[in-house]
């Protein structure tokens, strides 16, 4: 899996996960980032979880005001999936940020 040193340089936001993502990048109502990045070149990289069919699937994600893109995608080990047994796109637990950061 060295796929992923390709990004290492990147500034991965691990404390954040894709409802924080859209709340900073492309929400700017009643959240509590207040639109600071409405207008602005920012970019979050991050990583979340989609299980919304299986094999679930981390992926690397780029937002910005535009929306995300996503940078990298692989299959999440069968031995995590428990983490994300609700269909949708989760947020890192511990476990699995670990588990990443020994990739890169």
């Amino acid at each position: 899996m060295g796929e992923l040193t390709k990004f290492k340089d990147l500034p991965i936001n691990w404390d954040i996960g894709p409802a924080d993502a859209v709340a900073l990048h492309l929400e700017w109502g009643n959240t509590g980032y207040l639109g600071k990045h409405q207008n602005s070149d920012d970019e979050t990289f991050y990583f979340s979880v989609d299980s919304w069919s299986e094999p679930y699937i981390v992926r690397l994600q780029k937002m910005t005001k535009d929306g995300s893109e996503t940078l990298h995608e692989m299959e999440l080990p069968k031995e995590f999936w428990d983490c994300c047994r609700a269909k949708g796109a989760h947020e890192l637990p511990e476990d699995i940020k670990e588990w990443l950061k020994k990739k890169f």
